[in-house]
């Protein structure tokens, strides 16, 4: 039985292909700047408190995957399949990123920050995102079913449509300006 391989502290810049040569293998406290992972196997890797910055992780596969305190700036993660993620270690922010066609259906996401993202066509279908800001986010046709949205924020977001019939909302944040995104269902005209 080999040990995994454990990366702590380093910097990884401009990369085509991941530094890892088994599964398994565990990053803390690493920073990935400007690497191109697109399509990469990430499949039972552990990250903890890394830094992705600038990267294409589109496509990228993670399944069994922790995510434990990372933070995603400026990449490009289109079509990630979180929900095949280790749920039980799971802490990510997003800034700045395009998640366009990712999937979060039923993660356990409370306190979850969405910041500045393109959230277009994304997948929150059974999610905790209890306490969650989506702080000017574009979340068109993303998908919210049987979602817990309890205290989340969505003051800033725009282009959202959310069933409150089918979602949990109680004390969720919203502007008046959010209103439409609320009442479509029920074929209202805001002005």
């Amino acid at each position: 039985m080999m040990l995994p391989d454990y990366f702590d502290g380093q910097t990884f810049t401009s990369l085509r292909a991941f530094p890892a040569a088994e599964k398994d293998a565990v990053f803390c406290n690493c920073v990935f700047k400007e690497c191109v992972f697109q399509t990469a196997d990430l499949s039972s890797f552990t990250f903890e408190d890394c830094v992705f910055a600038t990267c294409n992780l589109s496509l990228a596969r993670v399944v069994g995957t922790a995510f434990k305190n990372v933070r995603f700036e400026e990449c490009k993660i289109q079509g990630v399949n979180f929900f095949e993620c280790c749920r039980t270690v799971l802490s990510m922010r997003f800034v700045k990123c395009d998640l366009r066609c990712a999937s979060f259906d039923g993660l356990p996401l409370r306190k979850t920050v969405f910041e500045d993202c393109s959230l277009r066509e994304v997948q929150f279908a059974r999610a905790d995102l209890t306490g969650s800001s989506f702080t000017r986010c574009d979340l068109a046709r993303a998908a919210f079913l049987h979602t817990n949205l309890e205290k989340t924020d969505f003051s800033t977001a725009y282009n959202f449509t959310l069933d409150p019939d089918a979602n949990r909302l109680r004390k969720a944040k919203f502007s008046v300006y959010g209103l439409p995104g609320l009442l479509e269902k029920y074929g209202l005209e805001v002005e």
